[in-house]
């Protein structure tokens, strides 16, 4: 795995690295980035867990590999009780994700995104 430090945790862009998001996020909050990592682009990476992603406005999926979870994306999706808060997320606005590959992320947001990626999305076994 790419240790985190060596990837700027602010970059508009990265490239080709195998990290954990939370140790992204982690990182991009003491380097002063704020609390939602957005405008970033992910290409060619993989992005580990334990996490769950908050995915926000303007947050694209393209060619990923959301891992191994039995062939039901189901199982990766969480919906908030209370509909406004997914407290403990990783939020995530208008980024976009190229051919990486997901290991142990689960996802959570509005119920349009939830539903379109319960149906739209091929997963593996």
């Amino acid at each position: 795995m790419t240790d985190v430090q060596n990837l700027d945790p602010l970059a508009p862009e990265i490239r080709g690295g195998r990290f954990s998001l939370f140790d992204l996020y982690r990182s991009h909050i003491l380097a002063g980035g704020g609390g939602v990592i957005e405008n970033r682009v992910f290409e060619n990476c993989v992005i580990e867990g334990p996490a769950l992603v908050l995915v926000l406005d303007g947050t694209h999926f393209d060619g990923v590999d959301f891992g191994p979870c039995g062939g039901d994306m189901g199982g990766m999706l969480f919906r908030s009780l209370n509909g406004t808060m997914a407290i403990g997320s990783i939020p995530m606005r208008a980024c976009t994700f190229r051919n990486c590959q997901f290991h142990n992320l689960g996802f959570t947001g509005n119920e349009t995104l939830l539903k379109t990626l319960h149906e739209q999305v091929q997963t593996t076994g």
